[in-house]
């Protein structure tokens, strides 16, 4: 199925033109992340992801709603290649803190070959760097909000890796987010863990609802039952009661219609 691409511009909000340069890409990613929220509602409702281009098109252009790292990515990486861009998939691993990582392919994100340089951009990460981020380690990136560094080698049981970081204020650090290998990757290799974390009692998206997008004011997210929107710095948390409010919240600030859903 070769996908619209007018209808995925239309979904981000996008009505540029769409060239193969830097600026083009920047505004795609920013577009995608502003326009399209992180979410496991199909996880939770024990709805099967499939990794196939027209069911993930169906699902988050045509119905409007979000995804998870591999749905959001694979679709991006759909829309640059058909857009003439050099990008290909990357596998990573979460840091869980503690200098602990995850399992290998636990993560998906991009590497996009512009002008002699490779970018990581990343769409479906969740609070994540809003624009392409160099891979020239020790280099310090900002996305207009956070600032970021590629570092390089993180040496996790063994092997070497690309680490991202970001900013903490409050650790006056940079702590790594996840850690990747840039070698191109293909759908397949994502299969497995895909069906690990829909599936699986460990798997952290079994286990809490979660759906996030950044506003111009700073983000809304939706974890359980929990509301917490920052605005200009500012916290505000608000208790969810019941699917009906639930589903309220996700249609107000996520613009999702969720009446389809079990």
């Amino acid at each position: 199925m070769r996908m619209d691409i007018s209808g995925y511009l239309k979904r981000i909000n996008y009505d540029g033109g769409v060239y193969r340069d830097l600026a083009t890409l920047r505004e795609l990613q920013q577009n995608h992340v502003f326009a399209i929220p992180f979410e496991t509602l199909d996880i939770q409702n024990q709805i099967p992801i499939l990794l196939q281009i027209n069911f993930l098109y169906q699902k988050v252009i045509h119905d409007r709603r979000g995804g998870y790292c591999y749905e959001l990515n694979m679709l991006f990486h759909n829309l640059l290649t058909l857009s003439g861009f050099d990008v290909h998939m990357v596998a990573g691993r979460l840091h869980h803190g503690n200098n602990k990582f995850g399992r290998a392919f636990e993560h998906m994100a991009l590497v996009v070959e512009l002008s002699g340089r490779q970018w990581l951009v990343d769409v479906g990460y969740g609070d994540f760097s809003l624009a392409p981020l160099a891979l020239m380690p020790g280099k310090i990136q900002s996305d207009g909000r956070n600032y970021y560094q590629i570092i390089d080698p993180v040496v996790v049981d063994g092997n070497s890796y690309l680490g991202v970081a970001k900013w903490s204020a409050s650790k006056q650090d940079f702590r790594i987010d996840y850690i990747f290998t840039p070698e191109p990757r293909e759908p397949v290799a994502f299969y497995a863990m895909n069906d690990y974390h829909q599936t699986s009692s460990e798997s952290h998206f079994r286990r809490s609802l979660i759906c996030t997008l950044p506003t111009r004011e700073g983000r809304v997210t939706l974890i359980n039952n929990k509301l917490i929107r920052t605005e200009n710095g500012k916290r505000q948390v608000r208790i969810i009661h019941g699917e009906d409010e639930r589903e309220e919240v996700l249609e107000q600030y996520f613009h999702m219609d969720m009446v389809y859903l079990p």
